[in-house]
């Protein structure tokens, strides 16, 4: 088996698992993810996240593929009731935090799982956060006041 070269590869890798392959990618396409298709098949769905994130790349796999990875006599948690992780992501400002949360809720997520006190404003910053459809909790941040500077970061490759 020969693994298809990818432009440009992301350097970081999520690997999550899902119920449904089919959903996922409506899901995470909707979010405006860019489908890896050369690293995709029937068990496994492979993203690039958009824009300032796209080094970051999303491995959704069924539960078979997961299983896979994982450590023997393990299992694999139900991210609707037990908090396995917390996805947090980079946006430009507080409208594209908005606009993660719009997208997501648009296509099936639940909107603010979680909310800090003022949307994080006493740290500097502005988030918002969502379930995707299996319920992994996602964070979309954006610094407000003094934090990070984001010039330029969105000519990474997509």
């Amino acid at each position: 088996m020969s693994c298809p070269t990818v432009a440009n590869p992301p350097s970081f890798f999520l690997n999550l698992p899902t119920g449904s392959i089919t959903n996922a990618t409506a899901f995470f396409l909707a979010l405006s993810f860019s489908h890896i298709k050369e690293w995709s098949d029937d068990k496994t769905v492979a993203f690039r996240l958009p824009g300032c994130n796209s080094n970051i790349c999303l491995m959704v796999n069924d539960h078979s593929r997961m299983q896979e990875f994982m450590r023997p006599g393990s299992t694999i948690a139900d991210a609707n009731t037990t908090t396995e992780a917390l996805f947090s992501f980079m946006a430009v400002d507080k409208n594209e935090v908005e606009d993660w949360v719009k997208k997501a809720v648009a296509a099936g997520g639940k909107a603010d799982p979680y909310t800090l006190p003022g949307y994080g404003g006493e740290m500097g910053m502005y988030n918002r956060s969502f379930a995707d459809l299996d319920g992994h909790i996602w964070e979309a941040c954006s610094m407000v006041s003094g934090g990070c500077s984001f010039s330029g970061v969105n000519d990474a490759p997509a």
